[in-house]
């Protein structure tokens, strides 16, 4: 696929089909996870977790799911988003893919900040990857960010991370319930000055 039409195929999946992804797309993913850039190169500060048991995720929701319960901080998190209702009875902050996979990073003295940079081009590499594959995926960032502030929910010690890794970001994967379709890309999103 030429990459301005990946681009334009680009965009954040939010529900998925049952089928699991197969194990070559997998591998492909994290090979784009691989490829990408990494402030002073140090891949090993660096962690992935792929994870396709239904109950693991499960128990990484249960945050998610108490803080949607709270209405007034969806709104405040969401606003007035029409297509999401905030009387959803069965939320999966996973939005039903079957294949999650958690970019975790070393805790930071030397350069405090580069990890958010390294974590965020590893995770739009996999979302080009899979974009490039005829999946959909999209960033999860509001499942970690629940268990941050609901300690007592804070199930990622299922992760099994090395010693001194946290979760910063994950990507849902999997096939989409729509096929993917190429959109118009606007240059007008984000602002732009020119010296």
């Amino acid at each position: 696929m030429d990459y301005f039409e990946l681009l334009r195929c680009r965009k954040s999946t939010r529900k998925f089909s049952e089928d699991q992804i197969s194990q070559n797309n997998l591998s492909d993913i994290l090979a784009a996870a691989n490829s990408a850039p990494v402030g002073s190169n140090l891949y090993k500060d660096i962690h992935l977790t792929a994870v396709q048991s239904r109950d693991v995720l499960d128990r990484l929701s249960e945050a998610a799911a108490k803080r949607w319960e709270d209405k007034a901080k969806m709104k405040e998190i969401i606003g007035d988003t029409p297509n999401i209702e905030l009387s959803q009875k069965a939320f999966d902050p996973f939005y039903g893919a079957p294949t999650v996979i958690f970019v975790s990073h070393r805790e930071q003295d030397l350069q405090p900040g580069i990890e958010f940079s390294n974590v965020a081009c590893i995770t739009h590499a996999m979302h080009l990857a899979a974009v490039n594959l005829g999946l959909g995926s999209v960033f999860i960032w509001g499942v970690l960010e629940a268990m941050r502030e609901i300690p007592e929910l804070d199930n990622t010690a299922v992760l099994n991370l090395p010693d001194g890794f946290k979760p910063l970001i994950g990507i849902a994967i999997g096939h989409p319930a729509a096929e993917l379709s190429a959109r118009d890309l606007k240059a007008d999103k984000i602002s732009i000055n020119y010296l």
